[in-house]
């Protein structure tokens, strides 16, 4: 194992406990619904396309025909 991996598994716990912190802090500094749609709008380019390919197959795919 080299430095910079040595590094980088430092770093990453390090960097996702404070990003925990972060969320923590923000859930408790707004109300919830402001919570929510804030993380809902910022991460939706992760969940959209899995529900979108979900409900294609849902729809398209499986559709019985007449």
């Amino acid at each position: 194992m080299n430095k910079f991996d040595a590094y980088v598994f430092m770093l990453a716990p390090f960097a996702l406990i404070l990003f925990l912190l972060y969320l923590v802090f923000d859930y408790f500094s707004t109300n919830q619904n402001a919570f929510w749609n804030k993380w809902v709008k910022k991460t939706l380019w992760i969940w959209l396309p899995f529900y979108g390919l979900q409900r294609l197959i849902r729809e398209v795919i499986l559709k019985k025909k007449k």
